[in-house]
């Protein structure tokens, strides 16, 4: 035994709840708005600047850098509104 008492980490701790799967199931959102997730910035810098390969890798990294913190955020703004859920993935 080692004697540690760390989590044990497996996808059992990540998968998604039935309950809110139950609970959303005959959910029919319209204009849920765009995906801006896949490409934040390619859509807002210019072409010459994703023109050169090593620039674009670095946009890249900025990218995902971004599209974290703004869902950091989000989950911020989630948990101090007590009328929706904590894995409520349709409010930005």
């Amino acid at each position: 035994m080692t004697g540690t008492s760390e989590p044990r980490q497996g996808d059992y701790l990540v998968r998604t709840s039935y309950y809110d799967y139950m609970i959303h199931l005959q959910d029919d959102l319209l204009n849920t708005g765009y995906d801006w997730r896949t490409n934040l910035f390619q859509k807002s810098t210019s072409n010459y600047l994703l023109a050169e390969t090593k620039r674009a890798g670095i946009i890249n990294q900025f990218q995902t850098l971004m599209v974290y913190l703004i869902d950091r955020v989000s989950m911020i703004k989630k948990s101090f509104n007590y009328t929706v859920d904590k894995n409520y993935k349709y409010l930005n």
